[in-house]
């Protein structure tokens, strides 16, 4: 059996994380094709605000997960966006993904975000917690079927999220 950890990304873990990421969402029929082109611009504007990885036991990085800002009607709020969430095709459907989504969560609650948001399959994300909110929607309607989010402290914003930059 292997062993990994998951930690914050280093420098010189860039290249790692861009192919890491291009590899994983290659198969997905949902993919666009540019996720790791959107980590490397989250990170080029300072806004890839947590950014962790999943290193093997060899220091291989097989899983990534971001985190950036968002607004609520144009403000801040303390809430974040998660994503992408990244598995190396060849160990997806061992943990690895759960294991990164609960330690950003839970790094994001010690940090003192207010809350997070997901775009993704409903049924998976509902398991870590995230739910539809009334009145938190966001800005694409393409987006709402998949949209859920977590409340971390405080009230849940109503209004309109919008993601940073970067997700365009």
């Amino acid at each position: 059996m292997s062993t990994w950890i998951i930690r914050p990304e280093q420098s010189g873990d860039e290249p790692a994380i861009h192919d890491l990421v291009k590899r994983a969402f290659a198969p997905m029929p949902f993919s666009e094709g540019d996720e790791q082109d959107l980590v490397d611009v989250l990170r080029a504007a300072g806004d890839l605000v947590l950014s962790l990885v999943t290193a093997d036991g060899a220091g291989a990085i097989i899983g990534h997960i971001g985190f950036s800002p968002v607004t609520v009607d144009h403000a801040s709020c303390g809430w974040f966006q998660m994503a992408p969430v990244s598995v190396s095709p060849e160990v997806q459907f061992t943990g690895i993904g759960s294991a990164l989504i609960h330690a950003g969560i839970a790094e994001m609650a010690q940090r003192g975000a207010h809350g997070i948001a997901v775009v993704g399959n409903p049924v998976y994300y509902e398991r870590f917690g995230f739910a539809v909110i009334p009145g938190l929607a966001p800005l694409s309607d393409h987006d709402s079927p998949y949209f859920r989010a977590q409340v971390l402290a405080g009230a849940a914003p109503q209004g309109t999220l919008r993601y940073a930059a970067a997700f365009g």
